[in-house]
């Protein structure tokens, strides 16, 4: 028996080719060493009893360690793969019928389970939302001051607007990020009148519900200068600096027509109220008019007549010439009139402002002016302003500032004496400001 199965392991160990394996016959009686790594497998033929027992012992010494690695393995199989057994099923529960085991009703619907074989499992259901994002609300996560104050004028405006389009219906979505405006902040100084403050913004959003034939006007400013449309064209880049017409800012509120051509000339009205106690209602109507001459050189024209309840009618007819004499040198003139009941003559203004571009979106401007009375002391005061302006800490805040030298006589008994000044303002812009 072991002669008949060592000679059927010797044929096993024949393919291997290697030249360390030697075959042991009767004759020679040489050791074969085997391939295995551990071992020496001594296989012989000829004689039963001893060179069958030399051979299985050469077997067992050959396979031991794969054999006990196989055991290690099949032992500790059942710990590294254990799984916690599974809980009883309920045998109350039925469960959901599965769609696929009800029987199509038409061919198209069989022939599309054969194209989608796989039923999508669907996945947790988010909980409803009951209040969804809103559009007129500020982002308030920057820990900037910068974008917090930005949002926060934004946030206001874009609110008041949109409630005051709500009004005239609901059929427009409004348009929350067509919403823009600017916001001032300045501080001044002059020997004549001492310390001054100025605190104003504009804002500009459209009223769809109204076919945008309508603006809201919010904003704060010199009153006076708004009615009368005598305030300064500081509403363009390339503005007159830092200067203070002699009006008290208020708080405005009103609603306004804008005018329907293509060139933007013709009438506008507006009507609302200054916002104190008791409220001063007012009505203006105005009449624009412009022409261009050539791409550096273009004039406008306005006509304004208005009425307030504590001063009456009145109208101001006013005039701007600008040209640019290089892309970076613009000059502007300007001239206004303006008369109504309380005044015993025309109050008049004059200036010319020379605005210099310079690189990094900086600017200067030198503005010469003069304002007076047909009656009265005549010259009230003229002087000159230099102011600096800049962008500060982003590009949508600008800083200005510059000093100031005048000679005011606003009373008879006054001396036209030098007044130096110096001014500093902050300008904040929200949405999509364009100046124009």
């Amino acid at each position: 028996m072991l002669f008949r199965f060592a000679r059927p392991l010797s044929g096993l160990l024949e393919p291997f080719d290697d030249p360390s394996v030697q075959k042991v016959t009767p004759r020679n009686e040489e050791i074969m060493t085997s391939p295995f790594p551990r071992g020496n497998v001594t296989i012989m033929e000829g004689h039963e009893g001893e060179t069958g027992s030399v051979a299985v012992r050469g077997l067992i010494r050959g396979f031991a360690p794969a054999l006990l690695s196989l055991s290690l393995a099949l032992a500790t199989a059942p710990i590294l793969f254990a799984q916690e057994p599974p809980e009883p099923e309920d045998p109350d529960f039925v469960g959901a019928p599965d769609p696929l085991d009800e029987v199509p009703e038409t061919e198209a619907e069989a022939l599309d389970r054969v194209l989608q074989p796989f039923t999508e499992i669907p996945g947790p259901k988010e909980p409803p939302m009951d209040v969804f994002a809103d559009g007129c609300d500020g982002n308030y996560e920057s820990p900037n001051w910068q974008e917090d104050t930005q949002e926060f004028f934004r946030d206001i405006s874009c609110h008041t607007f949109r409630w005051a389009d709500g009004l005239f219906g609901d059929e427009v979505d409004y348009p929350e990020e067509a919403v823009n405006g600017l916001t001032v902040l300045g501080l001044s100084w002059n020997e004549y009148e001492g310390w001054d403050t100025r605190t104003r913004f504009r804002v500009r959003a459209p009223l769809p519900n109204m076919d945008n034939r309508f603006d809201v006007i919010l904003g704060r400013g010199d009153e006076d200068a708004f009615i009368s449309d005598t305030q300064a064209q500081d509403s363009v880049f390339y503005n007159p600096g830092v200067i203070d017409r002699g009006g008290d800012d208020s708080l405005l509120l009103g609603l306004g027509g804008r005018r329907r051509g293509a060139d933007r000339k013709g009438w506008d009205w507006s009507l609302g109220a200054r916002l104190r106690a008791p409220p001063v209602p007012y009505v203006r109507l105005r009449y624009y008019w412009f022409h261009i001459f050539s791409p550096e050189t273009d004039l406008r024209f306005r006509q304004t007549f208005f009425w307030r309840s504590d001063d009456g009618f009145g109208t101001t007819t006013r005039g701007d010439l600008s040209h640019a004499f290089r892309p970076q040198d613009v000059m502007r003139w300007e001239a206004v009139a303006t008369l109504n009941e309380v005044s015993p003559g025309v109050e008049w203004y004059v200036g010319q402002t020379w605005f210099h571009l310079m690189r990094d979106r900086r600017a200067f401007s030198v503005l010469a002016f003069a304002n007076g009375e047909t009656d009265g002391v005549g010259v009230r005061e003229a002087g000159f302003n230099f102011i600096f302006r800049q962008p500060f800490t982003r590009d949508w805040i600008w800083l200005s500032y510059g000093p100031s030298a005048t000679w005011p006589r606003f009373f008879p008994e006054d001396e036209r004496e030098l007044s130096l000044g110096f001014s500093v303002q902050l300008e904040m812009e929200f949405g999509n400001w364009v100046y124009r």
